[in-house]
């Protein structure tokens, strides 16, 4: 009877990781609210694939996904909604918060410092709970010291 169980229970988590979309550059879930949508019909996930560069000696790669724009699934998620999405769906990942250029910034990133997932809010005051405007997924290596992490989210970029 524990076969059953433990079969039944491995087959819904297969069905439900292969229904989640995974951004192409990190293999990590996409939010479904970045899901672009034309005429009605799905176009899947459209990332832009940001240029090349690098942040204190580490090379960069990403993709980003606009979710405050008229042709993805959900343009008007607010951005607790997306961190609360994040944290549930990166396990292990370590978050800060910042606050740049009238736009809250929220980071999701893994230990070694290779892959963050950046969440950039609309226009607002500081504290202000707005519209979601993209998320990043990006790749470093070397991976960033944490403290470099945070300064992403402040808009003052520490190398140390």
């Amino acid at each position: 009877m524990k076969t059953i169980y433990f079969t039944g229970a491995m087959l819904i988590c297969c069905l439900a990781a292969y229904g989640q979309a995974k951004d192409s550059l990190t293999g990590l879930p996409l939010i479904p609210a970045a899901e672009t949508i034309m005429g009605g019909k799905s176009l899947g996930f459209q990332p832009t694939v940001m240029p090349e560069g690098a942040i204190c000696k580490s090379k960069m790669k990403g993709n980003f996904y606009a979710i405050g724009n008229m042709n993805v699934k959900a343009n008007d998620v607010k951005v607790s909604a997306v961190t609360a999405w994040y944290a549930a769906h990166l396990p292990g990942f370590k978050k800060v918060q910042g606050y740049e250029s009238t736009r809250s910034q929220t980071a999701f990133y893994t230990a070694d410092g290779k892959t963050v997932v950046i969440i950039t809010g609309e226009r607002g005051r500081q504290g202000d709970d707005v519209g979601t405007y993209a998320v990043a997924y990006e790749r470093y290596e070397p991976g960033l010291a944490e403290n470099t992490i945070i300064s992403l989210t402040q808009g003052k970029i520490v190398c140390k």
